[in-house]
């Protein structure tokens, strides 16, 4: 089932209200409820499996420092879950479900929304607990919300239980956090609604049209699909925390200026920030420690080891290993080329060396983007060669108005106008934007702008589900 905005305001007011009225004994099972009816509205089979893995994982831990073989058990198990949903996609067709590598149906499957955040989760725990770095919970009902708290059960930010579980029992929402929460929602509901949904008819244009459009149009259109996705689930970020402050819980960040990167390293330092921290803890730095005596090498390998992971968890999609494959090619040569590359930029004024390294590292990011939007290898390089070839339009309101603004008359012009200039306000401001949005006390100029932006250029109509919902 699809989440309904409506049905979606009236359970957040509904559970924020009530949430802070409960004492601090009852509000963990209060929350837990309420992430139960949320799960179970949106897909009650996914409530069934959330609840089984949260079960299993809580008991398999019990007893699992130093067992070795209940270790890779438990870890296989995790695994197993995220490669074995990732292998299904939805039939467009009813409720059935291809198995596409086998060729065969398996009808009414059960797709859990969320599986592969929650299963990370799960593993950092085991792991966690196998190597003496945290304690076993001793109540079920805390790691049963650990893993299924309805702000960021569907799409994270992915928490380490230390992180989330010294909450439960001391979590009090005050009117600061409230309001720090409001402030957050709204810009996220802003970046969703006007920036993302805004954007989709170009980006959707482009990469899902038949058609093949000339060079500027196409490279546009996969300039905006970056912004789009960064928009998207930034967007579903802010109002995953907001929510989350509005009921006395702190998530982790999951974005800092990713577009201000200078370097693909930073890049991926500031972008889906709890994703690659726990890449990086529970994938490249065990790999890099146990090959530590090959130095670069260790440093090479635990590089593709972690882009390779992340492909197979973002999808069973040969295109996702082309898009892990561009950033294993760019960290590297950063990391070859490191000495070089400063010689020659202690050339230039460092202003320039800035806006320079930026553009590189956002054409870069973009380049790769294109695999991971793209339905096969084969559109992928279609639209390469579409970027190569009759790069300037013969008509510029047929040729690249009309594919960019939803068909091109004048009000999608405007619409279309007014997305890109939002757009860009945004990213220009976009660190006091950020100071607003996460002040502790309410900004009635800052929230009547934000909340008359959605009223008056909102997609209302066929929004489209969060990006990363599918994941």
């Amino acid at each position: 089932m699809e989440l309904h905005p409506s049905f979606f305001f009236v359970f957040l007011i509904v559970v924020v209200t009530l949430n802070y009225f409960f004492s601090a004994r009852y509000r963990p099972l209060f929350i837990l409820l309420a992430s139960i009816i949320f799960i179970g509205y949106l897909n009650l089979p996914s409530l069934i499996v959330v609840l089984f893995f949260s079960l299993i994982n809580f008991y398999l831990a019990k007893n699992i420092t130093g067992k070795k073989f209940k270790f890779l058990a438990a870890l296989s198990l995790n695994i197993s879950a995220i490669i074995f949903f990732n292998f299904f996609n939805s039939s467009t067709q009813g409720p059935e479900f291809e198995f596409h590598t086998a060729g065969f149906n398996i009808p009414h499957f059960i797709v859990s929304i969320g599986l592969s955040f929650y299963s990370l989760q799960n593993i950092a725990y085991i792991t966690d607990i196998y190597f003496k770095r945290a304690l076993p919970q001793t109540s079920i009902l805390n790691f049963f919300l650990y893993n299924s708290f309805f702000t960021k059960v569907i799409s994270g930010p992915i928490m380490s239980p230390n992180e989330f579980m010294a909450q439960i029992n001391s979590n009090k929402p005050s009117s600061e956090m409230i309001s720090s929460g409001i402030n957050r929602f709204v810009i996220g509901l802003l970046k969703k609604m006007v920036i993302a949904d805004g954007l989709y008819p170009a980006v959707h244009a482009i990469f899902d049209s038949s058609n093949n459009y000339n060079g500027i149009t196409t490279l546009i259109g996969v300039y905006l699909f970056t912004i789009q996705l960064y928009f998207d689930f930034s967007g579903y970020t802010d109002m995953a925390l907001g929510t989350a402050k509005m009921l006395g819980y702190n998530l982790k960040e999951n974005f800092n200026l990713p577009f201000r990167s200078t370097s693909i390293t930073e890049f991926w330092r500031r972008w889906h920030i709890s994703l690659i921290n726990w890449f990086t803890n529970y994938i490249y730095y065990p790999i890099v420690y146990y090959l530590r005596a090959y130095k670069k090498i260790a440093v090479f390998i635990g590089i593709a080891a972690t882009f390779l992971v992340s492909a197979i968890w973002h999808g069973l999609n040969f295109t996702f290993l082309l898009w892990a494959f561009c950033f294993i090619i760019y960290m590297s040569f950063e990391l070859l080329t490191k000495a070089i590359r400063t010689n020659i930029s202690r050339r230039f004024p460092p202003l320039v060396n800035k806006l320079f390294s930026i553009f590189i590292v956002f054409n870069g990011v973009c380049f790769s983007n294109i695999f991971f939007r793209s339905e096969s290898a084969i559109r992928a390089f279609l639209l390469m060669k579409n970027i190569l070839s009759n790069f300037i339009p013969a008509n510029w309101l047929s040729d690249f108005v009309a594919p960019l603004a939803n068909g091109g008359n004048l009000m999608e012009q405007f619409n279309f106008l007014i997305t890109l200039l939002l757009m860009s306000f945004l990213l220009l401001f976009e660190r006091t934007i950020n100071k607003k949005a996460t002040a502790l006390k309410i900004d009635i100029l800052y929230i009547s702008i934000c909340v008359m932006l959605i009223m008056i250029f909102g997609v209302f109509n066929n929004t489209e589900r969060f990006i990363y919902m599918q994941f």
